[in-house]
């Protein structure tokens, strides 16, 4: 996304993460979600297991698919829901 190249351009990423964020939970709770229970998770998302670029193969050779070349990097954000499925009782 950015380039941290100094620590002011850091502090900028982070607090236009934060803003994103907050957008993001605004937006949940103006839709009636129980911001009780959010979870933030990390994901990566790396090349294709078919790309041959210079990370990947190297990857392949050494056969970890840890090093293979980092396409995306953000974060999901996971609400629970009502337990109201939950709730039948197979007596029914």
């Amino acid at each position: 996304m950015f380039k941290k190249k100094t620590p002011a351009k850091s502090e900028v990423i982070i607090k236009r993460a934060m803003a994103e964020i907050e957008k993001l939970l605004v937006q949940l709770d103006k839709e009636g979600k129980d911001l009780s229970k959010v979870k933030l998770r990390r994901f990566q998302k790396t090349h294709n297991i078919s790309c041959t670029c210079l990370k990947c193969s190297l990857a392949n050779t050494k056969k970890d698919p840890r090093l293979r070349g980092l396409r995306e990097f953000g974060f999901k954000v996971y609400v629970a829901e009502p337990d109201s499925e939950d709730k039948f009782s197979g007596n029914d």
